[in-house]
Parts: structure tokens; C-alpha cells; sequence
């Protein structure tokens, strides 16, 4: 295969960049996650220009740092000019401490303890407010340590155009699966905070922030999440007269290009259809609210868009079963697990199998490629294989977005280290965890403990 990206097939062996896999595999062991420095550059260089290009104004990236946090893919990330999103406090000191510069990290989320806004204040990272209680801390922060902090407000946009389902509830319209997720304020809440925030002198209140989702793959879905945005925009400002954003940050949930989660296993658009279709509408809808779009940057936090197809996870086929009865099935157990692909769960994600080892063979028959834990592990169903052995390698595609980053310990098992691939040369960037790290926080011979 040829994916147009950094995967092909040399001698037989899928490679990534210009490295063989079932070298990778041998060298490193199994199972194993690796990703393509060069593209992940692509991914950037190409979500940026193509929103820079609809947008006709300055366009900043915030991937989303849950994605991925291995330390030297974030530096891929650091020297393409990125910022960050980041949830909580363990991932700010993450994005600190892999060189994020703070004035490019958005703190996110929900539920922000004291603590953790004051290390953003002190850090300097722009926070995304989420509540009328987050303000009064962050005032009570500033005031205190005599500073000025740079705070946005996260929106929930009613979206009552949605109608369509969404491919993550599918027995829900849009409008309606959105209200589901915890984070945002609604409007009218937001106004009453906005007009506190510019009272407050020891707050800049920089722009306004909304998570359009992945609840479809659909270019003129992701267009009338963004005209819903913008109009938000537009009554906001015109509550707040005279301000205006100096920054609008649409979030993520962009597409990976074979867009391992659609419910059809339908490859996405071009990001250039999403990039028209959500900078064009959110224009044209500020324009028609009187908001001149020209001088305000667009914000982007991507995670599968900008990571999943940089990423494979290599596995080793341990043992082929087969059976004739009652029906006719042959398996190929692998040494990995959907406990290290969790969107298998998660999402009901479909991670493309190809057979490393033997990717020109010609299929003989079809298997069901299943793991090592005690589930089900049904990694994939009826799969077209070539004659397949212990010891053949097995690629799963598009696992370079939180797959890692969500991996857990079910059955006790360690989670595999990463591999970062440059070119012809790949390191290990991240190492296998062992069954003592896993134990580590155990203490079996604490003292009983009375209540």
C-alpha cells in the first residue's frame, strides 16, 4: 500500500517513513506504538494552511494535548510553532514541562480546582472559563498575587439548526447530544460573566471559546455549528459593547483522513472542505452581526485530525485457531489488545489491519484478529488475510491519537512504549512499562486502616 503519507510497502514489509516495521518490531518488541515525525509535520503544516486560507487571518494551532502527551512528539509539535489545550492540572505541568511556551497553552475543562487556576495565572497560560465560580477564583487569585490574568469564556451555542444525528448518539439529534457534554455556559449565563470580567482590572478577557465535536463527518454539519457559533459571537458583543475578541477558538473534532470512527467507515473529506465550510460560515455569520472577522485570530485544537494517521500500532500474531463447528472461524490472536486501542470501546473505532510481515500476499481466506486480554478483544471481524503465521506482524493504522494516551492496565497489563520514526532512524521515545510499574502504588502490607 501507498497512502499517500508516510506508509508504503518495500520487499513486502509495510514501512513508515523509511523504516520497516517488522524491523521495528524486532528491534523494539511488541506490541508497540510508533509514530512519523514527518506526518505529524504534514498534518500541521496542512491544518494550518488550509485554515489560514478560508479564514484570510491568522489562524493559531492548540492541539489538543490529551491526544498525545509523549513528551518528544509534543517537541515535533513545539518546533512547528503549536500551542496547546490542556485539561486539568496534570496536563499543564505536562505542557510546561515538554516547553510549551505558557502564552500558547488554553486551560480547559470543567470543574477547575483553586489550585490549578493559580498555577495557570502564575504560569501566564490563557484560561477558558467554565463557570461564574472560576471567575471569583481567578479575581481572588490576581488580587492577591497583584498580576493580570488573560481569561476567555467557553460557549455552549444553543445549535437548535442541528437537527441531524450524531454518528456518537445516534438515536440523538446534534442540538440535543451537544447539551450532553459537561463543559460550556449558555448564553445568557455567559453574558452575566462576560460583563463581570470586563469590570474585573486585573482581568483581560481575550476572546470566546466552543467545542463544535465530532458528531459528524459532514462538511455543511461543521458549517451550521459554526454560523450557530458566530452568532453567539454576535449578541455577546453586542451585550459587551464596545469589546470585541482579539481570539475565537473553535475546538477540535476534525476528521482523521480514513476516519477510523464513522459509523459507516467512510474516509473524510479533504480538511480543506472542513477548513471552507467552518472559517467561511463563522465569517460570513459575524459579518451579518456587524463583527468585522479581519484582525481576530481563529483558534484550533485538533487531536485525530492532526495525529491519528501519524500513528500505527505494531503487534505480533502469536497463534492462529481455527474451527469447523458449529461455525467455520479462524482467529488470529495477536499479543496486543483493545485495552491499548481503546476507541475499540470507546467509539466503536475501526483501526485498519494490515498484515506487516506479508502486505503483498495475496488474501487467502478471512480471519477475526483478536487480543490477549479476557474480554472479548475483538480487535477486527472478518478480515481479508493472506496465509497468516505466529510471528507475523500485524499494523494497526490510525492509532496515533489517544490511543496511548487512554491505554490501560486491565488484566495487568503493561502498556507498550513508543517509538518516534524520522526519516530512516527511529528511537524510543517512550519505554515499556513493566508489571512493577503497574504494582507500584500498591502497598500490601500497609496497617489496617479503622474507620
Amino acid at each position: 500500500m501507498n497512502d499517500g503519507g508516510c506508509l508504503h510497502v518495500v520487499g513486502g514489509h509495510l514501512c513508515v517513513e523509511g523504516c520497516d516495521t517488522v524491523s521495528l518490531a524486532e528491534r523494539f518488541g511488541t506490541p508497540l506504538y510508533v509514530m512519523s515525525e514527518a506526518q505529524l509535520r504534514a498534518n500541521c503544516r496542512a491544518l494550518r494552511a488550509a485554515f489560514e486560507r478560508h479564514w484570510h487571518g491568522p489562524v493559531d494551532l492548540l492541539p489538543s494535548l490529551k491526544a498525545n502527551y509523549v513528551l518528544a512528539v509534543r517537541a515535533v509539535l513545539n518546533s512547528e510553532g503549536a500551542g496547546c489545550d490542556v485539561f486539568g492540572g496534570n496536563e499543564l505541568a505536562t505542557a510546561l514541562r515538554a516547553g510549551v511556551p505558557a502564552g500558547q497553552i488554553s486551560v480547559n475543562g470543567s470543574a477547575k480546582s483553586p489550585d490549578l487556576l493559580r498555577a495557570a495565572v502564575m504560569a501566564g497560560a490563557t484560561i477558558t472559563l467554565d463557570s461564574a465560580q472560576e471567575l471569583d477564583s481567578v479575581s481572588a487569585i490576581t488580587a492577591e498575587l497583584d498580576t493580570v490574568a488573560r481569561v476567555r469564556l467557553r460557549i455552549r451555542p444553543d445549535h437548535a439548526s442541528l437537527t441531524e444525528r450524531s454518528d456518537f448518539f445516534p438515536d440523538m439529534a446534534i442540538r440535543d447530544a451537544a447539551q450532553l457534554y459537561k463543559p460550556g455556559i449558555e448564553p445568557e449565563a455567559a453574558r452575566e460573566i462576560g460583563l463581570r470580567a470586563l469590570r474585573d482590572q486585573r482581568v483581560q478577557m481575550t476572546g470566546l471559546m466552543t467545542h463544535l465535536g465530532r458528531h459528524s463527518a459532514a462538511p455543511a454539519v461543521w458549517a451550521k455549528m459554526a454560523a450557530g457559533f458566530g452568532e453567539t459571537v454576535v449578541s455577546l458583543c453586542k451585550a459587551w459593547a464596545p469589546w470585541r475578541p482579539m481570539e475565537l477558538d473553535i475546538g477540535g473534532g476534525f476528521p482523521a483522513p480514513r476516519d477510523p470512527t464513522h459509523p459507516e467507515r467512510r474516509e473524510a473529506e479533504p480538511i480543506d472542505r472542513y477548513a471552507d465550510a467552518i472559517a467561511t460560515s463563522l465569517r460570513t455569520s459575524l459579518a451579518a452581526g456587524g463583527v468585522v472577522p479581519d484582525g481576530i485570530a481563529l483558534q484550533i485544537e485538533p487531536g485525530r485530525s492532526l495525529f491519528a494517521d501519524a500513528g500505527v500500532h505494531l503487534s505480533r500474531v502469536v497463534h492462529v485457531k481455527a474451527q469447523a463447528r458449529p461455525v467455520t472461524s479462524t482467529w488470529v490472536e495477536v499479543d496486543t489488545t483493545e485495552m491499548f486501542m481503546p476507541d475499540l470501546l470507546m467509539e466503536h473505532a475501526y483501526f485498519r489491519p494490515v498484515f506487516a510481515s506479508r502486505a503483498d500476499a495475496p488474501v487467502v481466506g478471512s480471519v477475526h484478529i483478536v487480543g490477549i486480554s479476557c474480554n472479548f478483544d475483538l480487535i477486527a471481524r472478518d478480515v481479508p488475510a493472506p496465509a497468516v503465521a505466529a510471528g507475523d506482524v500485524v499494523a494497526f493504522l490510525d492509532t496515533g491519537a489517544y490511543q496511548d494516551a487512554a491505554a490501560s492496565n486491565f488484566n495487568v497489563l503493561a502498556r507498550p512504549g513508543t517509538v518516534l520514526v524520522s526519516g530512516n532512524r527511529a528511537r524510543l521515545v517512550k519505554r515499556h512499562e513493566t508489571v512493577g510499574e503497574v504494582l507500584a502504588r500498591d502497598e500490601p502490607s500497609a496497617a489496617d486502616v479503622s474507620f
